[in-house]
């Protein structure tokens, strides 16, 4: 043993040498298939798995180290240890799930459920159930079926025949067409096993004997000889129980002599067990007792030194029966209480009631007891079967409740995914469709802009013709007065006093002095035109201001009411918008007009004024005339176009009148000044 541990250690220390030099290429099954390995203790074996996982830690995340790890898992699981084969599964499932690999997924769960098989079979079948699931969205054919019988044959070790039945039946129809089959043989076998303890015989001979169909093609036709056999030995004993159930003994026991042959018990040992044991069981039932004794107690000796102990308690109960039919009723009991002993201890439930239902017919000062004891038996057993089938339905229930719930989670964040994208694109519609209005609104108030600016030139233009006209007449009558009036005035003066100057006489020099008078009378004449064209200079520097005051001014004019207007010197109307000044410009403009036309005042001021917040201006208009009802006038032309022209703008418009008391009008112009 010393030599094979050592060959172990240093096979492993190699193994880690070329997984280095290689990565995975080096891990595979044939590590699994040395004799070295094979020859080895569970002990050493266990050892080298463990290193070999120990290095699967070092190894990147590929099909291949999955591959490897679900061998590993399996080779834990044959040696029989559960705990570190579950502890690679679950790194099998997080790497899958890592890769996104659903089928290395799936398998997970089943190598899990094969774990929890014998410890929690509730346990393994939940991830059975997973798996399905799994395999059932691949579409893949061959894996539901083999689930499906994974969840059966949980469901026949703990009682449940007809739900197993049903889970082989929906397995078969994904089977059924199926080229494994050694699987289509356990499947026909755990059928007909469900329909004998459902004694149905008919229905369990019919899928044994399909069972026995298939055996020719597991392995091939010769390939694989002593697997085939113990395939046929196994088949062999499900039909002689078929036959030794409905009392055709004979039939059993031909079926039983066919596959005892010689070297069966170097073999395969417990399939001899349980044939010597059912032949003799058989020849007991027929009435042939010859040599009935020595196999019960050859099955019964092999059973214990093996540790069989399912095999023990069956053995037992059989010798029990047969020193029943032999009338050996102190034997009889003893072996009936052992086997009733150890199938309590082991709790299975089929030896119980026997033991129990025999010892009742042979002990009878103890026969209420055991038929006591038998009643409540097979009451707990009942209930056991009930309970165990409401679990399974309850976990069948409950994966669907989750997967629905799933799928409602699935639907909702679909939901989610979809509102929140159309709120996105709706957020963004919304954000386009403002900016593009802003940038209309903006193009808009650039043309409002230009048209108040070009309104602004139209009317200085149109101002500045009126004041060149008006400077030409002025030039006009100034040229006149200085020929017609002043020349003239000139030569005369000039021709009097050249004929006064040489007369030295008194009247004479008195009208002398008449004419230096008289020139300087046209000296200040000259002195009046001369300042006549100095005013027209001034009134040639024009700007807005003096475009309103122009308009005041001619209003003045035209009617009886008297205009004043008052500025702010501190406004700078270079930096004021076009639109504000051409607004307050047509404001006054109107408000003028409706002053001249309806209030009959005497008097009315316009004030513009620096705001109390800041980039403001402030137009008050306010009359002494006759004033009018807001209310009932509020919708009238002219406050009508003044309120259509406040629009554009950032403003406020305020209106006080009374009856007898005069109109007060205050508009506010926020943000007057260009940005």
């Amino acid at each position: 043993m010393k030599k094979y541990r050592v060959l172990l250690i240093c096979f492993s220390l190699l193994l880690i040498i070329s997984c280095k030099q290689d990565n995975v290429s080096s891990l595979n099954s044939n590590l699994f298939q040395s004799e070295v390995y094979k020859k080895s203790k569970t002990e050493l074996k266990i050892k080298y798995l463990d290193s070999l996982e120990g290095i699967t830690n070092r190894i990147s995340n590929d099909s291949i180290l999955r591959s490897f790890l679900f061998e590993l898992s399996a080779e834990y699981y044959y040696q029989n240890n559960n705990k570190k084969s579950f502890g690679v599964c679950k790194k099998i499932l997080c790497l899958s799930s890592t890769a996104k690999d659903t089928f290395s997924i799936a398998k997970a769960y089943s190598y899990i459920g094969d774990t929890f098989q014998i410890s929690q079979k509730d346990s393994a079948y939940y991830y059975y159930q997973k798996s399905e699931k799994l395999y059932r969205i691949l579409n893949n054919r061959n894996y539901v079926g083999k689930m499906l019988f994974k969840k059966a044959y949980i469901l026949f070790f703990e009682g449940n025949y007809t739900e197993s039945e049903i889970q082989v039946s929906n397995s078969l129809l994904y089977l059924k067409n199926s080229k494994d089959a050694e699987m289509l043989f356990a499947a026909y076998t755990l059928m007909g096993t469900n329909f004998e303890k459902l004694e149905e015989y008919k229905e369990a001979l019919k899928y044994q004997l399909l069972a026995k169909d298939v055996l020719n093609n597991i392995y091939g036709s010769n390939s694989n000889l002593e697997k085939k056999y113990l395939h046929k030995i196994e088949s062999a004993i499900n039909i002689s129980n078929i036959y030794e159930k409905t009392h055709q003994y004979q039939k059993s026991i031909q079926e039983l002599k066919s596959v005892l042959i010689p070297g069966l018990k170097e073999k395969w040992i417990q399939g001899y067990v349980t044939i010597i044991g059912n032949l003799g069981y058989s020849k007991m039932k027929s009435g042939n007792l010859e040599g009935v004794e020595k196999l019960l107690n050859e099955s019964l000796t092999i059973s214990k030194s093996k540790g069989i102990y399912n095999n023990v308690a069956h053995k037992l109960l059989n010798l029990g029966e047969y020193y029943v039919k032999v009338k050996d009723s102190a034997r009889a009991i003893s072996y009936l209480k052992q086997s009733l002993q150890l199938a309590e201890k082991l709790k299975t439930g089929e030896e119980t009631q026997k033991s129990l239902k025999l010892l009742s017919q042979i002990d009878k000062q103890n026969a209420a007891i055991y038929d006591k004891r038998y009643i409540v038996i097979s009451d707990s057993l009942a209930k056991a079967q009930r309970i165990n089938r409401n679990k399974y339905a309850r976990i069948e229930y409950e994966t669907s409740v989750v997967e629905d719930e799933n799928k409602v989670l699935s639907a909702k964040n679909t939901y989610i995914i979809i509102g929140s994208l159309l709120l996105i694109f709706i957020l963004i519609t919304v954000i386009v469709y403002r900016h593009i209005k802003s940038q209309k609104r903006e193009i808009e108030f650039r043309k409002a802009q230009q048209k108040a600016e070009e309104e602004i030139f139209e009317l200085l233009k149109e101002y500045q013709i009126k004041l060149v006209d008006a400077k030409e007449q002025e030039q006009n009558r100034i040229s006149k007065e200085l020929h017609d009036s002043v020349m003239n005035k000139l030569y005369g003066a000039r021709m009097q006093l050249g004929i006064l100057n040489d007369s030295d006489v008194k009247e004479i020099k008195e009208k002398r002095l008449i004419y230096v008078d008289l020139l300087q009378e046209i000296e200040q004449e000259i002195r009046t035109i001369s300042h006549d064209l100095q005013s027209d200079v001034i009134d040639n520097q024009f700007d807005y201001v003096s475009l309103l005051s122009n308009l005041i001014q001619l209003q003045n004019e035209i009617g009886t009411t008297i205009f004043s207007f008052e500025i702010d010197s501190e406004i700078d109307w270079d930096v004021i918008d076009s639109i504000v000044k051409i607004t307050i410009f047509r404001i006054v403009q109107e408000c003028l007009l409706n002053v001249t036309k309806h209030a009959k005042a005497k008097q009315c001021i316009v004030t513009l004024t620096v705001g109390e917040e800041l980039n403001s201006l402030k137009l008050t208009l306010k009359d002494d005339g006759i004033g009018f009802d807001v209310a009932s006038k509020a919708s009238g032309i002219g406050l009508k176009n003044i309120k259509d022209r406040l629009l554009p703008l950032k403003s406020e418009f305020k209106i006080f009148s009374n009856l007898d008391e005069g109109t007060s009008i205050q508009i506010t112009f926020f943000k007057v000044q260009l940005d």
